[in-house]
């Protein structure tokens, strides 16, 4: 597909005006941005219909206590953005760019429904101009040809995109033209940023899917960040794992959304902290485990053969929560239970910067007698599942990333420099980690 025809399938009709289909982080509902002006100057119920004039099923709209246009233009404070929830659209796949990132003169694009082509054979228009200015996530754009009010009317809410190497990236929604006169309002419109868009979402109602899941390859440079005291004795280290990132990612590897997609809260240590899924500290932690994994394994991939394969062997969890890890053995063993068969391995990620790379012997006891023991039924002391389960938690390995980074890396920095002829770093390091979670 052109980029234009990326920009008009995501293109919707919202009542009189426009929207544009996002993501969520879930396969339960998608989300349509718009002008909050759209909504509230309605009368009944919302009509919403995607580029093939198909009704999509309106299932709750952001901000409850919508302000009207009035109030709107009465209290600069109250943003015109909107969000309505719909029915999921398996689809769309937008792609992002934080209008920070936009440089001088950027050219935009802006694609609605204009009232006076509704009922034209191609009722989409695009409207392209460069960017004047942003402050404070608003943007302000100059369309070529200069159009007047009339001209743009119907496009408000409609999404707004800056096109790379044919790629449109959503970079916020029109609301309004430029200018506080009639007689002013020529050629240049306002548009919000996507972040204004994420101010209005609030559990329980999941986040739209940020770009960086869209590849690993957007994380690939923070990976592998070792704190050594000297940084060159481990370099030709860190750029063997960077080629092996790298291989992995142009060689079959599932983008970041696909993977949340398949493993959902599996992702986490707590589920219910569902935002922890959006944190860009844990896809750097996943695409590390990875390649610890393939390496272990001597695999020539990570493909979704692999991680159907890897999926009950070995996991990663992760928390923002960067107190010790440790306190949570409980839970993590109870994660291990429902994710991993016997012997398999569950690795943590945290901000936790000193974190053990194992739990003690006793610590693992410890919780184990308590998660296994249940009170006496009938003529029996224990229950013989519960004696069952005891084992197989037992057989669990725990550990945790940081750990595994300063155990096998950073406090034994100098065997990088001296590895023995006929063996590569990369091996060295296989070594180190299978001796621990293999």
């Amino acid at each position: 597909m052109t980029a234009s025809e990326i920009m008009q399938s995501y293109c919707v009709k919202v009542n009189g005006g426009s929207g544009v289909l996002v993501n969520a982080m879930t396969q339960e509902y998608s989300y349509v941005l718009t002008a909050a002006h759209v909504i509230s100057e309605q009368q009944g119920d919302h009509v919403v219909q995607d580029y093939q004039d198909n009704l999509l099923t309106v299932l709750a709209v952001f901000p409850l206590d919508l302000p009207s246009a009035e109030r709107i233009r009465a209290e600069p404070q109250i943003y015109d953005v909107a969000i309505l929830k719909v029915a999921y659209q398996e689809r769309v796949a937008q792609k992002y760019l934080p209008v920070s990132d936009l440089l001088d003169r950027a050219s935009l694009t802006l694609v609605g429904f204009p009232t006076t082509e509704r009922d034209s054979p191609n009722p989409i228009k695009e409207r392209t101009g460069y960017k004047a200015s942003v402050a404070n996530e608003l943007v302000i754009i100059n369309l070529d040809g200069i159009p007047g009010k009339n001209a743009i009317c119907g496009m408000s809410g409609g999404g707004v995109y800056h096109v790379q190497d044919e790629k449109p990236l959503l970079i916020g929604i029109e609301f309004q033209m430029d200018g506080t006169g009639t007689e002013q309002q020529y050629g240049r419109v306002q548009c919000h940023s996507i972040a204004r868009f994420e101010e209005l979402i609030s559990a329980p109602n999941v986040p739209m899917i940020p770009a960086y899941l869209e590849c690993f390859s957007n994380m690939r440079k923070d990976i592998f960040s070792f704190n050594v005291d000297d940084p060159s004795n481990v370099s030709a280290l860190k750029l063997e794992l960077d080629k092996v990132a790298d291989y992995l990612i142009t060689n079959g590897l599932l983008p970041p959304y696909k993977v949340m997609e398949r493993y959902d809260s599996d992702l986490l240590v707590d589920p219910k902290d569902f935002r922890d899924l959006k944190t860009y500290e844990l896809w750097v932690a996943y695409l590390e485990f990875l390649v610890i994994s393939v390496l272990i394994d001597r695999s020539e991939s990570a493909d979704a053969a692999y991680l159907k394969m890897l999926e009950r062997k070995r996991r990663l969890v992760y928390t923002s929560d960067g107190t010790n890890w440790i306190r949570r053995l409980e839970y993590l063993l109870e994660a291990a239970y429902r994710l991993l068969d016997k012997d398999g391995t569950l690795i943590v990620a945290s901000p936790e910067p000193a974190a053990k790379v194992l739990p003690k012997g006793f610590q693992l006891e410890k919780v184990i007698s308590n998660i296994s023991v249940v009170p006496a039924q009938g003529i029996f002391a224990i229950d013989s599942i519960d004696s069952f389960k005891c084992a197989i938690l037992a057989s669990y390995k725990l550990a945790h990333l940081e750990g595994l980074r300063r155990e096998c890396v950073v406090e034994v920095e100098d065997e990088y420099l001296s590895v023995q002829q006929g063996k590569s770093k990369l091996d060295l390091l296989r070594e180190k980690l299978s001796e621990i979670i293999n």
